[in-house]
């Protein structure tokens, strides 16, 4: 290390470079949302905290004279600038901060983390590498330059703070409400009491409705396949000409909610037969605590279903066979546990195509139709997932990528036909989350607060009508649960869609974990009421319903069961938070 970089000097290359960063992060999300320039200084001033904390260390640097305090405010504020840009890329390829991953859970997948950044986010760390050399000596005026930049970006942090709309915040690198909330009393947890439990336990509970005519079924769940991208759905031109282009075969829900956000929570929704709220003694880890509680294929399994899992994706990646194993299922398959998908290119997600997927699962199914024994196979897909990488050479653009995925899923669905599966068969195509962009001005036009959890359902089979639209409210941990009422049109199918907010460790802490949000049928899922549910409590923030009881009713039965069933398996007090 050279003698100059023990002499004072104010760091602006760094300062510079960050301040660029979040110029760059805040466009590329105003230009996504179809937002205006308001929102793209209000994303400035929502980070502007955290730079606050970089100019702060920069003029740190720049006045000590102790030499060890310069070596480490400088080592410092790289490795607080190179987080920045981390966690920048990664919010823009995911629509998620990089905090979210916790790196024991993500550290063996190394090819799928890095597939999350592309040639900007490299040619953006070049630039963090040389400002790293860009200085400039401390004089007077620098000195005071850098105290205003200070003031200036505290100033803008609190304005914005006070000011952003709730959107907005969440793309905040550091928000003063949650410096507010690390100082605040710790809320005390509570459990549901074994009253509690019996009590709910002994309240009616709906039966699963399977078809009485026990068609065999596929359950497609396309990567990322969301409402807004559909013309046919949403009535926005999109990019999925060959989804309506198939919704002609079947029924068309144009209002199914996902149930969170990540695809582990649509698993669980869509599997388990339950939104993925967490629950009393639950650790955050999704698959690990769902795995335990039992699951509407359990119930298809006790009616004579052949329960089967096929996916492109490696089962291992954060304990999805784990989960798997939990559901007992008859079956599952991944990347690694097929030959030809196991030796083929990896596109994105570390996994092959969905052409050996769909390849796959058409050498099963002949063998699946010739037992006497009705068949539940899920397929879940990858090759739409972000970021977008073409299969076949072609242009990396959502158009492209989607038109191809599209292509294959036509593909299939004809080949469905060829070997006559739709006889006694019925295919259900639905994604497992919106995708992980931030949420447009068209999509909040067109659905109001309900627009993040929206995604299609299309329903083929004989026994459902070619060409029909279902305006019904339908959520995903209903979708097997209530299928066999799907064909009675009098019928509510689930008026009040749940969505439940991601949680992980923020910061050592978990966040946003017992948070959820209820839509309404009667508004059409305009309004996004919000509530919160600490232990064995409910909190609505805001609005409180007509419908509250009902809802809470639903919650805290299925939390307490939950609960009940965890504390069986281990002790409270080995569950940590």
């Amino acid at each position: 290390m050279s003698m100059r970089f023990f002499q004072p000097f104010y760091p602006v290359g760094l300062v510079t470079f960050a301040v660029l960063l979040a110029a760059y992060k805040a466009a590329r999300l105003v230009i996504e949302m179809g937002a205006d320039w308001v929102s793209f200084f209000t994303l400035m001033g929502l980070d502007a905290l955290y730079i606050s904390l970089l100019l702060l260390i920069a003029l740190l640097h720049a006045h000590t004279r102790q030499q060890w305090l310069r070596v480490v405010s400088w080592i410092l504020l790289v490795l607080m600038t190179l987080f920045y840009l981390v966690d920048s890329f990664v919010l823009l390829a995911l629509d998620e901060h990089a905090r979210l991953f916790e790196i024991g859970r993500y550290a063996p997948e190394w090819g799928v983390v890095l597939s999350f950044f592309d040639a900007r986010a490299y040619l953006a760390i070049l630039f963090l590498l040389a400002s790293m050399f860009v200085f400039l000596a401390p004089v007077r005026v620098v000195k005071k330059f850098g105290l205003l930049l200070l003031l200036i970006a505290l100033f803008s942090a609190v304005l914005s703070a006070v000011y952003a709309p709730r959107p907005l915040r969440p793309y905040a690198m550091l928000g003063i409400e949650e410096i507010l909330a690390g100082f605040g009393t710790k809320q005390e947890l509570t459990f549901y009491s074994e009253q509690e439990i019996a009590f709910y336990a002994g309240l009616k509970q709906d039966a699963v409705a399977i078809p009485q005519s026990k068609p065999d079924i596929i359950l497609l769940v396309v990567e990322s396949l969301s409402s807004i991208n559909s013309d046919k759905v949403s009535g926005t031109p999109g990019f999925l000409d060959g989804f309506d282009k198939l919704a002609e075969e079947g029924v068309l829900f144009k209002n199914f909610f996902a149930n969170h956000q990540a695809s582990e929570g649509g698993l669980i929704a869509l599997l388990g037969g339950f939104p993925p709220i967490h629950f009393p003694t639950a650790t955050p880890y999704m698959f690990d605590e769902f795995a335990v509680q039992p699951s509407v294929v359990d119930e298809y399994q006790q009616q004579g279903y052949f329960a089967d899992f096929l996916t492109n994706a490696d089962l291992g990646f954060i304990g999805l066979d784990h989960f798997l194993r939990g559901l007992g299922l008859d079956r599952s398959r991944g990347r690694d546990e097929v030959a030809e998908m196991r030796l083929a290119p990896r596109v994105v997600q570390d996994a092959p195509s969905d052409a050996y997927l769909y390849r796959e699962a058409l050498i099963s199914i002949p063998e699946l139709m010739a037992s006497p024994q009705p068949f539940l196979l899920t397929i879940a897909t990858t090759s739409t997932h972000l970021p977008y990488s073409h299969p076949s050479g072609g242009p990396d653009t959502p158009e492209a990528v989607w038109d191809w995925s599209l292509e294959q899923l036509l593909l299939f669905y004809s080949q469905l036909s060829d070997i006559r599966f739709f006889d006694n068969g019925v295919l259900l195509i639905t994604g497992d989350h919106r995708q992980m962009r931030p949420v447009s001005k068209a999509e909040v036009e067109r659905y109001g607060g309900s627009a993040r959890a929206r995604v299609p359902l299309l329903l083929i089979g004989k026994n459902y009508p070619r060409g029909h639209i279902d305006n019904r409210f339908f959520q995903q941990s209903d979708l097997l649960r209530k299928l066999g009422l799907i064909s009675r049109p009098e019928t509510r199918l689930s008026p009040h869609p749940v969505w439940v907010e991601r949680y992980n460790r923020k910061y050592g802490r978990v966040e946003l974990i017992n948070n959820l949000s209820v839509f309404d049928e009667s508004d059409q899922g305009r309004h996004e009421y919000r509530i919160k549910v600490p232990g064995n409590r409910s909190e609505w923030l805001g609005e409180k319903p007509e419908f509250a009881r009902q809802v809470e009713i639903a919650i805290h039965t299925q939390r307490s069961q939950h609960q009940h069933i965890r504390n069986s398996l281990d002790k409270p007090s080995n569950a940590s938070h």
